[in-house]
């Protein structure tokens, strides 16, 4: 499956419990098979540095949240796609962090 497909996936996993997110078992697995495939693109690779930058002090929720409020206020296809593939390989890090 390719990357699209499976964030197509992820989105569609419940996500919030109340006010907060909470990721089921299957969205946890699903970023950590999407963080493989974009831990292979050139760009993310290059930019690494500059995303733990980013995400410094931030928990995975809240670099979660963040890739959805930038997915969505994406002006282009491109910079929506963009996000996900530089965001979630940072989620996937803060939750192996924590033992998911």
């Amino acid at each position: 499956m390719d990357i699209d497909d499976l964030v197509s996936q992820l989105l569609e996993e419940p996500v919030a419990d109340g006010e907060k997110i909470v990721f089921t078992s299957i969205a946890v697995e699903l970023i950590h098979e999407i963080a493989e495939k974009c831990n292979e693109i050139q760009i993310v690779k290059e930019t690494q540095e500059q995303s733990e930058k980013y995400a410094d002090g931030l928990s995975a929720e809240e670099v979660y949240l963040d890739m959805l409020l930038k997915v969505v206020q994406a002006p282009t296809k491109l910079h929506m796609m963009m996000s996900v593939r530089m965001l979630i390989p940072i989620v996937d890090r803060k939750l192996r962090e924590k033992g998911l």
